[in-house]
């Protein structure tokens, strides 16, 4: 159900055939589609305790956020085809806090000459969840300073559904973020997990796709607004080219600031999409409404 105008309730009325995002929760747009009708999934779900608005990664409890993922992906597979590709870009986290405030920006080793960046750059300045560590001594897993593994109890639940687990791709990023001084490795990269209906699914095979990408920089970041935890638009491409599907419809239910959809028109694709967060929803229109517009004048 959504609000119109005045006000008053509507109900939900997605035409599959038409390209769109809508401003709601994924849950209850998915709730709104039919089985088996989109052709490709790229996402990428906000990681837990990572993020300063409302909406999925707040939980308290990594357990929460792990079901409440797990519900929206068992009716993202509900939607897919039986032979489309679900590919998942999801970050795993520790079970420690997140102590991060802005005046630690002067410590930051940032930048060319390794001396920090501009005060007001957007490293510093996204807004951050407050993330406390969640522990559990019932649980075993949960305790302090543990990698959460996150992403496998996520896949684990969906293969316990019957649902394939097909492989993974490393994205090798060319600006990780630098972490503090801890004994573990410092990540410089993120990894997409591709989930399908069936062994016999689409994908490209000439040339085979490799397991380790070297993605561009995207060269839409400053039209993205406050969102900085984006991936760059060659993601969804590559996810897209690598599915071996020239045509349909590709979903994003954590649409974000458009990207996915970027991706999808650029391939001659049509797409759907759902963004909760109101101002990341105007930026997404906007790219959008940008691109159809350069898209036209180019044929002119």
């Amino acid at each position: 159900m959504i609000l119109n105008e005045n006000g008053s309730i509507d109900k939900l009325i997605i035409n599959t055939e038409k390209s769109e995002v809508y401003n709601i929760d994924c849950l209850e747009g998915l709730k709104n589609l039919p089985d088996n009708c989109v052709d490709i999934v790229v996402t990428s779900p906000p990681y837990w305790g990572q993020r300063g608005d409302d909406g999925i990664g707040l939980e308290i409890n990594p357990k929460d956020y792990v079901n409440n993922l797990t519900a929206i992906f068992l009716d993202v597979m509900r939607v897919l085809k039986e032979d489309g590709v679900f590919w998942l870009n999801i970050g795993d986290a520790y079970n420690t806090p997140i102590n991060w405030n802005f005046d630690d920006h002067i410590y930051s080793s940032l930048g060319k000459d390794k001396n920090g960046l501009d005060p007001n750059n957007s490293a510093y300045t996204k807004k951050r969840g407050n993330r406390r560590a969640c522990i559990e001594k019932e649980s075993g897993w949960l305790q302090y300073g543990n990698l959460l593994a996150l992403p496998w109890r996520i896949i684990l639940n969906l293969c316990d559904k019957g649902y394939f687990y097909r492989g993974e791709v490393i994205w090798a990023k060319r600006k990780a973020m630098p972490e503090g001084c801890c004994r573990r490795p410092h990540r410089k990269h993120e990894m997409i997990y591709i989930i399908t209906k069936s062994e016999k699914h689409n994908f490209t095979t000439k040339p085979p796709i490799p397991s380790v990408w070297d993605l561009k920089a995207d060269p839409f970041i400053k039209e993205k607004g406050n969102h900085t935890s984006t991936f760059p638009l060659d993601l969804p491409l590559t996810c897209i080219e690598s599915s071996g599907i020239d045509e349909g419809i590709v979903l994003d239910p954590f649409m974000g600031t458009g990207t996915t959809a970027l991706a999808a028109m650029m391939k001659g694709l049509n797409f759907i999409g759902f963004e909760l967060d109101n101002e990341n929803f105007k930026t997404c229109q906007n790219r959008i409404r940008k691109f159809k517009t350069e898209k036209a004048q180019m044929l002119f």
